[in-house]
């Protein structure tokens, strides 16, 4: 009996779209191997000082062939069920235990077409650029190029609009909770929309959070002027409870914004029984515009790693995906948001250099090993070597020295601009402008290439100086 049991095959893995990596104490690559064959890049940190996993964008939500009958297709459950080699064989948020902060670095569908799965719950953050609000807001299908894929424009609402170089503070502070401390709107919200107190248990007050409100029950059945989005709402609605779609009906077509404006208080209200304690995320947001308008980067202090999103990355063995600069981005503000990470950067390694001098373990590299001993018996140490700024992208490439790679692209697109980099390919893509393909030949070449619209290469070497290239 025993050598039976002994032969009895073991119990399979899951199977997963995702493939997941540690990449530093509290943070993990997982790469999406997804129908558009983008493969993006998010992150997760499980942070070590507040209830919360930040995520960088959330994948195109949407599996290749190989992958569309895996037990674990969609982020949320990958994250919350899946269990990850790298984490003891364990999920990364067992059962949804942590709530989410999602960092988009930008509003292209590779990395938010995810994001609906995070509103159950009504407790999900969403930080996007205060740079890039007006791109967002005007025409996020368009911006977000969903149009192109075929897909539904998703539905949600940024609850963080972060400023240039802001330091994330949680739980985040909103306009309407500034707003609603002078003002009755929010006990009259109950009143004007009866039973939904109610409908939200387990989730912030309505007084509090009417934007999430809005988003936990406009979830299933997101409002928009494309014919194929309300097609698939009115589907969706069939299974809805009548109470929930009345509520979100009258929440798609009530103006918060008109309504916490207009209204006079009529009477003064009380001040807030206590006062918040805020933690420091130990995240910087970085705008850099350039793939877009809302591009941004974030930093994490703790681990010192920096999170680039689509501004740049190396070609991949795979997929040799070139840095991709479509009709909206702008090269100009590129190179000077490049230049604003290499200072950045520099910055950062000069400070964990001076503490490392000093004696101080923060800037100390933990990896150091002890040497051999000597001939006098005495046990020679090597000098601890400084901790360095390490640099992720969303797409290929991710723990790369910082400097090193930010020197390699200034170099490689200073060469791009001058005309010494051959044009391998052009050919007119899907918005109906030329592109072209920038890249290297040879062994020795830099694994980077530009794929752009060949208008904003124009304007770029005649505002630096390089009209005349030789092409």
């Amino acid at each position: 009996m025993a050598g039976r049991v002994s032969q009895m095959a073991k119990p399979s893995r899951p199977t997963t779209s995702f493939s997941t990596k540690r990449i530093n104490a509290t943070t993990f690559v997982i790469r999406e191997d997804d129908s558009f064959a983008e493969h993006p890049l998010i992150y997760a940190k499980v942070h070590p000082k507040a209830p919360v996993i930040v995520l960088s964008d959330t994948g195109s939500d949407e599996p290749s062939e190989e992958h569309k009958h895996d037990d674990y297709i969609h982020l949320r459950t990958h994250l919350e069920h899946c269990p990850i080699p790298d984490n003891n064989d364990q999920p990364l948020n067992p059962s949804g235990k942590l709530k989410y902060i999602i960092i988009c670095t930008h509003c292209h569908y590779d990395h938010t077409l995810g994001v609906p799965q995070f509103l159950r719950g009504g407790t999900t953050e969403i930080v996007a650029s205060a740079a890039g609000r007006d791109f967002i807001e005007s025409d996020l299908e368009d911006h977000g190029e969903f149009g192109n894929i075929g897909r539904p424009t998703p539905f949600y609402q940024v609850t963080k609009w972060a400023q240039a170089f802001e330091r994330l503070q949680y739980p985040f502070e909103h306009d309407w909770d500034v707003r609603g401390r002078s003002l009755p709107c929010a006990d009259a919200m109950p009143n004007i929309f009866p039973g939904l107190a109610m409908s939200t248990q387990g989730s912030p007050p309505v007084s509090a959070l009417p934007t999430r409100l809005r988003q936990a029950a406009m979830q299933q059945s997101p409002p928009s002027s494309n014919p194929s989005q309300k097609k698939l709402g009115t589907q969706l609605q069939r299974h809805q409870p009548l109470d929930a779609l009345h509520a979100a009906t009258l929440l798609d077509n009530f103006d918060f914004d008109a309504f916490l404006n207009n209204t006079t208080p009529s009477y003064p209200r009380p001040l807030p029984a206590q006062i918040v304690k805020k933690t420091d995320l130990g995240i910087t947001i970085i705008q850099t515009p350039g793939h877009t308008p809302d591009e941004l980067a974030w930093y994490d202090h703790d681990e010192m790693h920096l999170y680039v999103g689509d501004s740049f990355y190396r070609e991949g063995d795979e997929d040799e995906m070139p840095i991709i600069f479509p009709r909206y981005g702008n090269l100009i503000e590129w190179v000077f948001a490049m230049q604003k990470l290499a200072v950045f950067v520099r910055s950062e390694n000069a400070q964990a250099a001076a503490i490392a001098d000093n004696g101080g373990g923060e800037g100390e590299d933990q990896s150091e090993s002890i040497g051999e001993e000597e001939e006098d018996d005495w046990v020679h140490v090597p000098a601890s070597s400084p901790r360095r700024v390490k640099i992720s992208c969303a797409h290929q490439t991710y723990s790369v020295d910082g400097a090193e790679i930010l020197a390699e692209l200034e170099s490689f697109s200073f060469r791009v601009f001058k005309g010494d980099v051959p044009v391998m390919e052009t050919k007119k893509w899907h918005d109906g402008e030329m592109y072209d393909l920038w890249r290297e030949k040879g062994e020795e070449r830099t694994p980077m290439s530009i794929f752009c619209a060949r208008r904003l290469m124009e304007d770029a070497r005649r505002f630096f100086g390089h009209a005349e290239s030789s092409e």
